[in-house]
């Protein structure tokens, strides 16, 4: 998940399957940056990750540098500063902003019905148990907004977490992953699925921000990488930022390893054979895009400089302080423990909000 923060940005990329955005307090003039390279190469050292890179902006000065280890152990290529990784859950925020810029642009407002762009979303239920533990269904009360969407309390499954329950095992099955379908297909899919708690009421990690991409290609009449790329890419030039690896990237592009429980790596993605080489139909808005070090952090220095870059204006000042604030309701239940008070954080439109300072 990644944090919105306003005065430091740390990018860290690994080659494991993890990728985050992470915020601090330093000063650039106090950085140390012998303690971040013992960190880093340490986690290589000791087996914790294959490869990893880091690049830490503080207020438009990069203070940090540093890659270690490998992104490809079966060739013994190593991670390099243009390195390109799958940034998963890191696309939430873009598909986020684009949505931002969309009400900016007066296309949509955040107080919209869902079932104004995607009807059949009218069709998800409230599923829970009678006093008899049998199943029961209920219409949405409120219909799901696109606010919900953005905070994530829709109540909607996601399909990610294993057979945690009767739910998200019903959303495992749906197969809303399935690359070769688009995501027409997959509100089709997505319709036929339960809700977890009625929308509004309760924070979920979910399938939301998918849904949030697809409302996006509605109301341009656009795919969503062609509408990123209009939108943030060209004009910050991320040039490695995209939906699927380029074949001029394909020999930067790190391998993906999974974590056994005995603390080894097994390879999951070879990179040099990889789906993400194809330009998929599937385009997903909450974890498709792959990026570099680099790249990213122009996205998030803009952010950082309230919706500029380099002089251009991106998005509006009042639009990222949206963003950037937590807008979650103090009656909102968060039904997983990574947010609330035990965190001193809270939800903002597209990313996790530190709410008080931490010591």
């Amino acid at each position: 998940m990644t944090y919105f923060i306003r005065n430091l940005v740390v990018c860290v990329f690994s080659a494991i399957g993890l990728a985050a955005c992470s915020d601090a307090t330093t000063k650039s003039s106090s950085f140390d940056k012998a303690s971040m390279d013992a960190l880093l190469s340490g986690a290589v050292d000791d087996g914790t990750v294959i490869g990893v890179s880091a690049l830490v902006y503080d207020e438009g000065e990069t203070v940090y540098k540093g890659t270690f280890g490998l992104r490809d152990r079966e060739r013994s290529q190593p991670v390099e500063l243009d390195t390109v990784w799958r940034i998963y859950s890191m696309t939430k925020p873009v598909t986020s902003a684009l949505i931002m810029d969309l009400q900016e642009d007066g296309l949509l407002s955040l107080s919209d019905p869902v079932t104004k762009y995607i009807p059949e979303l009218g069709a998800m239920q409230v599923a829970s148990l009678d006093e008899n533990g049998q199943p029961v269904f209920a219409p949405q009360n409120p219909a799901m907004t696109i606010e919900d969407l953005l905070l994530h309390r829709a109540g909607m499954g996601y399909g990610i977490f294993g057979d945690i329950s009767p739910i998200e095992t019903a959303y495992i099955q749906a197969d809303l992953f399935d690359p070769t379908e688009g995501l027409d297909v997959k509100m089709q899919k997505l319709s036929q699925l339960p809700l977890i708690a009625q929308p509004g009421t309760g924070w979920y990690y979910s399938y939301s921000i998918d849904v949030l991409g697809r409302i996006a290609e509605i109301v341009t009449d656009q795919r969503l990488g062609d509408l990123m790329a209009e939108r943030f890419f060209e004009p910050l030039g991320m040039t490695d930022t995209g939906f699927y690896v380029r074949p001029d990237m394909q020999a930067r592009f790190a391998s993906n390893y999974a974590l056994l429980p005995d603390g080894s790596f097994a390879l999951q993605d070879d990179g040099q054979a990889s789906p993400y080489l194809i330009d998929a139909a599937y385009q997903s808005g909450g974890g498709g895009l792959v990026s570099t070090l680099g790249d990213y952090a122009r996205f998030a220095q803009m952010l950082l400089d309230g919706g500029v870059y380099q002089g251009m204006r991106v998005l509006e000042s009042e639009t990222v302080d949206m963003m950037m604030t937590n807008q979650m309701d103090a009656d909102d239940v968060f039904m997983m423990p990574w947010l609330g008070d035990v965190s001193n954080t809270g939800f903002g439109y597209g990313g996790r909000v530190v709410t008080e300072n931490i010591p």
